[in-house]
């Protein structure tokens, strides 16, 4: 997160990481539609999870916010997993 306060500051940087978990949630919709798309949100899950536990010892404390994420880092591996499994299939029934 401090990567984007110094060019954009602290508000924009707030909306462009709201913007960010709002495409992720858009492809993970997605995701039922197709895997490749679902694969990409599914590692958004993680990076966004990453980052947010990143602001853990500048908040000092943990709090829902927090908690959220750390749910997030533990179900975007199933995700993925998931998906990467049902990519997997098609590409194979493609060929079959």
């Amino acid at each position: 997160m401090g990567l984007l306060y110094s060019p954009f500051g602290a508000q924009d940087s707030t909306y462009t990481r709201a913007i960010i978990e709002n495409i992720t949630l858009i492809t993970l919709i997605l995701s039922y539609v197709n895997a490749q798309i679902g694969i990409i949100g599914d590692i958004l899950v993680l990076l966004t999870g990453l980052v947010t536990l990143s602001l853990l010892p500048q908040l000092g404390r943990l709090n829902s916010f927090i908690v959220k994420n750390v749910r997030l880092l533990g179900s975007g591996p199933v995700l993925l997993k998931s998906d990467l499994r049902h990519h997997k299939a098609a590409t194979l029934s493609c060929f079959a």
